[in-house]
């Protein structure tokens, strides 16, 4: 599977909203729309953790000591 990027995610996540959204789409696209949607929305959030981490660090490593 080829990755995508937070952006990527995202935009994806926003397309499938605007189908939920749209009383055309039938029930069963609805429902493989929202797994969809989950598991991108559970993607977006590892990736934003990762970068959480990834921050900390350079913040610990980066910190200056008072003399």
């Amino acid at each position: 599977m080829n990755e995508k990027n937070f952006n990527q995610i995202l935009q994806e996540i926003k397309i499938i909203s605007d189908k939920l959204n749209d009383s055309n789409t039938s029930m069963e696209e609805s429902i493989e729309l929202f797994k969809k949607g989950t598991e991108l929305i559970n993607e977006a959030k590892k990736q934003l953790l990762s970068l959480e981490g990834e921050v900390k660090k350079v913040l610990d490593d980066n910190k200056t000591e008072e003399f």
